[in-house]
């Protein structure tokens, strides 16, 4: 469901949960682990089991739009809903996440510098992104015991992205997220609604995202993405039934900024868009 490479999904449904920055915050850390973090984490005592398993399942509860969408399905299978329902259905698909815990677990678990660890590391790591996800939806002595290894052995603060010629950009791209006000929103949102139905967005955002995995620089991205999460959350710009074209818009820009210089000026006018109708 998740995956580095596209990492503007992830980015979007973070930037929609409400622990949304809290989860980017230890994701991005987990990204940045180095060798000596690695050791350290090596070296914990993981949580009990029964403390996991009590806030995983209690995180596996919350509706998934695989879900909600055959739900929808059997609603307009006799017709289209009356007004109130339309609206009803609009707000749950604006708040429902496409992924959940499990699918970020599994990506990080699969993925480097994860990948290939030791179990206990791993572990703690992912036992840090778990608590983050609950937020304060499960006992609060349960996400202290999972926290406690992690914060033990490494600092919550991640390394700063390589300094490159398209991290000034994406720093200016981010602040104007979390200062965006709400007709410039509107603008993006309806320049967005505009191409939606072509397939002109998907090709571009496709050749961003193999431009950055040749160039070795999908992790890079992916935390540039989650930055991106934090500010979108930040911003209030990520509720309501417009989160999601506004989601679309500044992760593509991300990606666009991150790559500019490795695509044609065609994909990059596309994934910049509607972003730049607002500014």
């Amino acid at each position: 469901m998740y995956s580095l490479l596209s990492a503007s999904v992830l980015a979007i449904d973070l930037s929609r949960h409400p622990s949304g920055v809290a989860v980017a915050d230890v994701v991005d850390r987990v990204l940045s682990l180095g060798p000596a973090d690695l050791a350290e984490l090596s070296g914990s005592l993981p949580a009990p089991e029964a403390a996991r398993t009590r806030v995983r399942e209690q995180c596996a509860v919350a509706p998934r739009m695989s879900t909600l969408m055959g739900g929808v399905a059997a609603t307009t299978a006799t017709g289209l809903p009356d007004p109130a329902t339309s609206r009803t259905i609009v707000e749950l698909l604006s708040e429902t996440l496409v992924g959940g815990l499990a699918d970020l677990l599994a990506l990080l678990g699969r993925e480097a510098p994860l990948a290939g660890s030791a179990p206990v590391a791993v572990q703690v790591a992912l036992d840090a992104v778990t608590a983050a996800w609950a937020g304060r939806e499960a006992d609060l002595s349960d996400l202290a015991t999972l926290r406690a290894p992690w914060a033990r052995a490494v600092g919550p603060v991640p390394v700063s992205l390589p300094e490159a010629t398209w991290t000034p950009a994406l720093r200016r791209l981010l602040d104007e997220v979390s200062r965006r006000q709400r007709p410039a929103w509107g603008r993006t949102v309806a320049e967005h609604d505009r191409h939606r139905g072509g397939l002109r967005w998907s090709t571009a955002m496709h050749e961003a995202c193999r431009a950055a995995l040749e160039a070795g620089r999908v992790t890079d991205i992916a935390r540039a993405q989650l930055s991106a999460a934090r500010a979108l959350r930040l911003s209030g710009a990520s509720t309501g039934p417009d989160a999601h074209a506004v989601g679309m818009a500044v992760t593509a820009a991300v990606q666009a900024t991150c790559t500019g210089d490795l695509v044609d000026q065609s994909c990059t006018r596309v994934l910049t868009g509607a972003w730049l109708a607002g500014s």
